[in-house]
């Protein structure tokens, strides 16, 4: 999943949740995504976007921190399984 692709899900599950703006709530996540893009692969920014929208159609909006916690978590276990455990 390319990274405004994962902001365009967002932006619809989040029209779809709440009656919230979803396009500024959902604007809020995009430099988040545009990370895990940039330091992960597709498959990690679709494991990004799904839990963002499992919390959305749950009622609950991360704050960008939250995101950023959610991120590093999927990033960090990427980088645990591919560096081969040498520095």
């Amino acid at each position: 999943m390319q990274p405004e692709d994962a902001v365009r899900q967002l932006r619809c599950v989040v029209n779809a949740s709440l009656d919230q703006p979803g396009q500024s709530t959902a604007a809020m996540y995009a430099p988040t995504v545009e990370r895990v893009a940039a330091e992960g692969t597709g498959a990690d920014v679709t494991k990004f976007a799904d839990r963002l929208c499992t919390d959305i159609r749950a009622g609950s909006y991360p704050q960008p921190a939250a995101a950023n916690t959610y991120a590093e978590r999927i990033l960090k276990t990427r980088r645990t399984l591919t560096d081969g455990g040498k520095k």
